[in-house]
């Protein structure tokens, strides 16, 4: 941290006195930041790439906290405390998916805007230089922890491709076993097989046989019968039973529920009214897929499932009933589900409290 902050400081000159003319510049600025910001939203909601990301989001809660974030770069002593902030800022841009692009626009229309009403205000003009100056400090460090972010998620100390192939190969072979005369499955299948290609040896040492998979794969689409079913279904399922690897998986899995939980908490993930069973459903496949046997949207419980929850949307009270594949840490499997429905019942319920407002 103390080479990336020196070298900031040296790239845009920051000087130790700057600190008090920051804070003469904030109070100059601070009367004006409500109209400021309802410009830079409105330009903002102007662009259709970037609107998407303020579809059912509070914007004066947003406004609240991008106010809080400019007076904290303009008050506070640039230090690795800042940078941290500021850091934090860049993490959960990242975890939203907003391209750095965007992100960077957003300092170009706050910068505008800041111009625009100092054309109105001549009490902003002496102070102009020094507010740009930190606004581009700020998107140099965000842009700098974006891009540390995705490097650490791609990383392959985490392996995280590996887990995608893996939960992406149980969630299209149980999307299979539901429709088995679907094209579009069958070659999301197929597809999958190559992409796991690369991670051939690592598989074979955990139990999946990649040659043996595509064997009996195409066995059953020559000849579709229950025994050539069976067998595949074996192939893909067999190495769950293995602790080491349900434990390897099932901690990646909860990372990746983290995330989820993230990106539910700033709405991104269930805004979408007309498909929120498909959405629930992808959700809970993308983060627990090789673990999941089966999910039911079903008006009354089903007692053979592993988690049922009692969800309301839209006026409509509806059961998720959940199965989940008898492996090794079952236990461990069902307590993240679990927290992971309970979050999203909990999203649906602020949005319908949200709604009789």
């Amino acid at each position: 941290m103390d080479n990336k902050l020196e070298l900031i400081k040296e790239m845009y000159d920051v000087k130790d006195d700057e600190l008090s003319q920051r804070k003469e510049a904030l109070k100059k600025l601070e009367p004006y930041l409500d109209e400021i910001f309802d410009l830079f939203y409105e330009k903002l909601s102007q662009k259709e790439q970037i609107s998407q990301f303020l579809i059912n989001v509070d914007l004066d809660e947003l406004k609240e906290k991008q106010i809080k974030f400019l007076k904290y770069l303009l008050s506070k002593p640039f230090d690795e405390k800042l940078y941290t902030q500021i850091s934090k800022v860049a993490i959960t841009h990242y975890h939203i998916r907003l391209d750095p692009v965007f992100m960077s626009y957003g300092f170009h229309v706050l910068s505008e805007s800041v111009l625009f009403q100092a054309k109105k205000e001549s009490s902003l003009l002496p102070h102009l230089q020094l507010i740009i100056k930190y606004l581009k400090i700020a998107e140099s460090i965000m842009d700098q922890e974006y891009f540390a972010q995705k490097n650490l998620e791609n990383s392959p100390y985490r392996a995280n491709g590996l887990f995608i192939a893996v939960n992406k190969l149980h969630m299209y072979y149980l999307e299979f076993l539901h429709d088995k005369e679907s094209e579009e499955i069958k070659n999301r299948l197929e597809e999958n097989i190559k992409e796991l290609k690369k991670y051939r040896d690592i598989l074979k040492e955990v139990g999946f046989d990649l040659s043996n998979i595509k064997r009996h794969y195409t066995l059953y689409f020559n000849d579709s019968n229950e025994a050539n079913l069976a067998k595949l279904g074996v192939l893909i399922n067999q190495p769950l039973y293995n602790l080491s690897t349900t434990s390897y998986l099932s901690i990646t899995s909860s990372l990746m529920l983290l995330n989820s939980m993230t990106k539910i908490a700033y709405h991104e993930d269930m805004h979408l009214d007309l498909d929120v069973k498909e959405k629930m459903k992808s959700l809970i496949l993308q983060n627990f897929g090789w673990a999941v046997e089966d999910i039911i949207f079903c008006k009354e419980e089903q007692e053979a499932c592993d988690i049922i929850k009692m969800l309301e949307h839209n006026e409509e009270i509806f059961y998720l009933c959940i199965k989940v594949k008898d492996i090794a840490n079952k236990l461990y499997v069902l307590e993240s589900i679990d927290l992971l429905c309970e979050n999203i019942k909990l999203s649906l319920f602020l949005k319908e409290k949200k709604k009789e407002k």
